[in-house]
C-alpha cells in the first residue's frame, strides 16, 4: 500500500515522517472535529483538518491513494443574501457540503503461496467547498491527485472532515484479527511485516552482562537477572527515516505488558545498514567453532535466513534457519540495568506493527448493536471517568479528552460504528440529545433538535452513494491509518503499473510478472520501507535490465570468455579492428589498435582475478569456461565465480554446479532475490537514503554499475531521467 495524507505540504530534509504527518494533518481538536468522540460523548467517525497555507492560498485535497471515484456531490453555493433558515446555515456559520467518496483496493502483502493479502477501504472527504473538475463517479483516481478545496465547518473555512472506513471482513485483513487484543501465545501475521519488531519475552528470560558469542544459545557464565514477568522488546530500524546520519540506526525498547516503556532505549548505530555483515557474522562464527580440533560438527546456518532473523525476528522467506535456534542476541533495558537477552529463545513470541499490537495502545470498539450515535462502550468511558466513580462527568470529559494520554488512546481505537451520513436515521441516532443524562445534562428542545436533524440530512449522502458496504462499518483515525501503512510499502499492481508509467507497456508488464517476488524482496532487504530507496532502486534495476527485459547478460561464449576470464593479443586486436572495443568505451583515448591489443589481456586477467575466474584462478576454484558460466544473471547482474559462490553461501544453496548457475536467471524469486543481496552487501541504501538530488543518483548508479559509489556510472545521464521519472511517482510532492 502507498498512501499518503490529504494534504500535502513542503518537507524539510530534517523532518521525520511522522513529524511531516502532523504538520500535514492539522486538526482533529478534541470536541471539536476529534475521534471517536465529542464533549457529549456522541461518536465522530472521522476528524476535523484545515488545509495548510501555502504561499497565499491554502493547499487543495488530495487522494490518499490509488482508489476509483465511488460518489461525487457538487457543494451548494451560498445562498445571497445569507438565508439564516438555511439547513447548511447552523450553529453560526456556513458548513460546505462538497463530498467525495474514494473506494481503495490494494495490498498490503503476501503469503508464503503469494497469495496476496488484498485489501479495500474508503475515504471520505466531506466539507469541500469545490471540487476539481476531472473528479467524476466511476473514475480512476491516483494518489495525490487533487480532489477539491477545503470548504466551511460552521463558518469556520479551510476546513474539511475526513474519515476512513472498511467493512468486517477487510478489518480482519488490514490488522490481522476481527475482535479482541492480539493473541501472543502465537508468532504473529508473515503475510504482512512492517514497523516496529516485538518480541514478547516470557517471564523466565535470562538476561547476560556481556554479549555472548554469536554462535552461543546457552552463555557458560550465569545469567545476571531473570525478568521474572513478562515484558516486550520493541526494535524499530530507522529505515531511510528521521535526519541525516541516522537513517541506518536501530532502536531497541523495552516495554512493560500494559505498553509503558521501561528506561531508555539502546540505539545501535547503523544496524540496518549493517544487516548483511551481522548476519554474515553469526554464519561464519558456527563455521569457526565446526573447524575448531575436536569440535562437534553443527548445522551452518545460511546468512540468508539470519538476515531475515535479524530484521523481522523470524524467517518468512523459503530458507530456513538450521539451526533454528540460532541465537539472536540484542542489548536492552530490563528496568534495573541493562543486558544481553537472546530474542530467539524458546517461548519468545514475535510480532510486528502490522499486528496491530494492544500494548501499543491499538484496541477495537463495537458499539454498533444499537444502531445510535452515542457512545456506550465502557472503555472509553474508563478512560473518561477520572475518578472512577462509575459516571461520566461533562466537565471531567472535557478536561480528559484534551489530556495527552487520553488522546494517544482515542487515536488508537479502531471503532464499528453507524454511519453518520444517512438520512433516514437520524432521529434513532441523536434522538438522545433530547434526554437529560450525566453526558447530556443540557438536552435539545424539540425547535433545536429539529434544526439539527435538517443539518444533518442536508449533510447525508449514504443512500444515493451506493457504497458497497454495511452502515455499520469500522473507523479508524484517519491520521493513525496513515501513519501505520506508510511503513508498509507493499506495491500493488495498480501502484506498481503507475509508479513505473516512464517505463514502455512491455517492460511494465513484465515487472508485474515479477511483482510478488519483487515486493518480497524489496521487503526483505528494507529497500520497500521508503519511497526514496523504493526510487534508487526500481531506476537503477529499470535502467540496467532494459525494464526487465533482460535477467541475464548478452553476448556469445567468446564474448563472455574474453570479458571475463581470458583474452589474446590478437583477439584484443580483432576486438578493436571491428569496433566492439569502442562501443564498450574499452579503449583509452588516443590509444592505437597495437597498445590496445597489448594492454588488454592484462586488464583481462586481472578482473578475472577479482572473479575467481579461469584456469589461472584454479587455486581459488577457478576453471575454464566461467566466464560465460559465471556471466551476469539477475537483475543487478551479479557476476564471476566469486559472486555467485558469495550469492550460494548466503542462500546456503549450489549456485556453482551446472546448470544451477542458470537459476539466478530462469527462478523469478532468485532474480529478485540476487539482486537484493548486491544491495544488501553493497550497502546501496546508505547511498539511496542521502537524497534524490542528481548527484545521489550517480553515487547509487556508481554502487550498481561500477562497485563504487565514487565511481561514475555508465549511462548516467539516461539513469538520472529513469529516476526522476519513477521519484515524481514514488514521491509525496505535487
Amino acid at each position: 500500500m502507498l498512501i499518503s495524507p490529504p494534504f500535502l505540504p513542503n518537507r524539510a530534509d530534517d523532518l521525520s515522517d511522522a513529524q511531516w504527518l502532523e504538520l500535514a494533518m492539522q486538526g482533529g481538536v478534541p470536541g471539536q472535529g476529534g475521534y471517536p468522540v465529542s464533549f457529549n460523548l456522541g461518536w465522530h467517525g472521522g476528524i476535523h483538518l484545515e488545509a495548510p497555507s501555502s504561499g497565499n492560498s491554502r493547499l487543495p485535497v488530495c487522494a490518499i491513494a490509488d482508489g476509483t471515484v465511488v460518489y461525487v456531490r457538487k457543494p451548494t453555493e451560498w445562498p445571497c443574501p445569507m438565508q439564516e433558515d438555511h439547513p447548511l446555515n447552523y450553529r453560526g456559520g456556513w458548513t460546505s457540503d462538497g463530498c467525495v467518496v474514494i473506494k481503495h483496493e490494494t495490498e498490503i502483502g503476501a503469503n508464503a503461496e503469494d497469495t496476496a493479502t488484498q485489501v479495500t477501504f474508503y475515504s471520505i472527504t466531506m466539507h469541500l467547498h469545490e471540487i476539481h473538475k476531472k473528479i467524476k463517479q466511476g473514475k480512476k483516481i491516483y494518489r495525490k491527485d487533487e480532489v477539491g478545496q477545503a470548504g466551511h465547518i460552521y463558518g469556520d473555512p479551510n476546513k474539511i472532515h475526513f474519515e476512513i472506513i472498511c467493512d468486517d471482513k477487510n478489518l480482519a485483513l488490514l490488522i490481522g484479527r476481527a475482535e479482541g487484543d492480539l493473541d501472543t501465545s502465537k508468532d504473529g501475521r508473515t503475510d504482512s511485516v512492517y514497523g516496529e519488531l516485538y518480541f514478547k519475552l516470557p517471564e523466565w528470560a535470562e538476561i547476560y552482562t556481556t554479549q555472548p558469542a554469536a554462535n552461543v544459545v546457552t552463555p557458560d557464565e550465569p545469567s545476571m537477572h531473570t525478568l521474572g514477568k513478562p515484558m516486550y522488546v520493541g526494535i524499530r530500524y530507522a529505515a531511510g527515516d528521521g535526519e541525516p546520519g541516522r537513517r541506518g540506526d536501530a532502536y531497541i525498547t523495552t516495554y512493560q505488558e500494559d505498553g509503558e516503556i521501561v528506561g531508555a532505549s539502546v540505539m545501535e548505530d547503523e544496524a540496518e545498514y549493517k544487516l548483511y555483515a551481522s548476519a554474515t557474522k553469526i554464519s561464519d562464527a558456527y563455521r569457526a567453532a565446526n573447524a575448531k580440533p575436536n569440535a562437534t560438527q553443527a548445522p551452518v546456518p545460511a546468512p540468508s535466513a539470519v538476515y531475515e532473523l535479524l530484521h523481522f525476528g523470524r524467517v518468512i522467506g523459503p530458507d530456513a534457519l538450521n539451526p533454528a535456534n540460532t541465537p539472536h542476541w540484542r542489548k536492552i533495558c530490563f528496568g534495573e540495568g541493562y543486558g544481553w537477552v537472546n530474542l530467539n529463545a524458546p517461548g519468545v513470541m514475535k510480532f510486528s506493527d502490522a499486528d496491530f499490537p494492544h500494548w501499543k495502545d491499538w484496541k477495537l470498539i463495537d458499539d454498533s448493536k444499537d444502531l445510535d450515535s452515542r457512545c456506550d462502550s465502557k472503555t472509553i468511558k474508563g478512560w473518561l471517568d477520572e475518578d472512577q466513580d462509575g459516571k461520566v462527568d461533562p466537565n471531567e470529559a472535557v478536561s480528559l479528552l484534551s489530556e495527552d494520554h487520553i488522546q494517544a488512546k482515542m487515536r488508537h481505537t479502531i471503532c464499528k460504528l453507524p454511519t453518520e451520513w444517512e438520512k433516514a436515521t437520524v432521529d434513532h441516532r441523536w434522538g438522545w440529545l433530547k434526554e437529560e443524562s450525566e453526558e447530556n445534562p443540557a438536552p435539545l428542545s424539540d425547535a433545536d433538535f429539529l434544526k439539527l436533524r435538517e443539518h444533518i440530512e442536508e449533510l447525508a449522502f449514504w443512500e444515493e452513494a451506493g457504497i458497497g458496504i454495511s452502515t455499520n462499518h469500522w473507523h479508524f483515525q484517519p491520521r493513525e491509518f496513515i501513519r501505520q501503512f506508510r511503513m508498509c510499502g507493499w506495491m500493488s499492481s495498480s501502484e506498481l503499473d503507475h509508479s513505473l508509467a516512464a517505463a514502455p507497456a512491455a517492460g511494465r508488464v513484465r515487472a508485474e510478472a515479477l511483482r510478488l517476488s519483487m515486493n518480497k524482496m524489496m521487503r526483505k532487504f528494507s529497500i520497500h520501507t521508503g519511497r526514496l530507496r523504493s526510487a534508487h532502486f526500481l531506476a537503477q534495476v529499470g535502467h540496467e535490465t532494459g525494464w526487465w527485459q533482460y535477467r541475464e547478460e548478452l553476448g556469445n561464449e567468446r564474448y563472455f570468455r574474453t570479458m571475463y576470464e581470458i583474452i589474446t593479443v590478437q583477439e584484443a586486436a580483432e576486438d578493436y579492428r571491428s569496433g566492439l572495443a569502442q562501443r564498450l568505451n574499452l579503449v583509452q583515448r588516443g590509444e592505437s589498435e597495437q597498445g590496445y591489443a597489448a594492454r588488454r589481456p592484462g586488464v583481462v586477467a586481472a578482473k578475472a582475478a577479482t572473479m575467481d575466474n579461469g584456469a589461472a584462478n584454479a587455486s581459488h576454484g577457478g576453471q575454464t569456461g566461467d566466464g560465460p558460466r559465471f556471466r551476469g544473471r539477475g537483475f543487478l547482474q551479479i557476476t564471476g565465480r566469486r559472486n555467485y559462490i558469495g550469492y550460494g553461501a548466503f542462500r546456503g544453496r549450489d549456485f556453482l554446479t551446472d546448470p544451477n548457475p542458470r537459476l539466478l536467471a530462469t527462478d523469478d524469486f532468485n532474480a529478485c532475490d540476487a539482486s537484493g543481496f548486491y544491495w544488501a552487501r553493497e550497502r546501496a541504501n546508505i547511498e539511496a537514503d542521502a537524497g534524490s538530488e542528481a548527484r545521489n543518483v550517480t553515487r547509487v548508479g556508481g554502487v550498481v554499475n561500477r562497485g563504487s559509489a565514487a565511481r561514475v556510472p555508465l549511462h548516467d545521464r539516461e539513469r538520472q531521467n529513469v529516476f526522476t521519472a519513477i521519484w515524481e511517482r514514488l514521491n509525496d510532492d505535487v
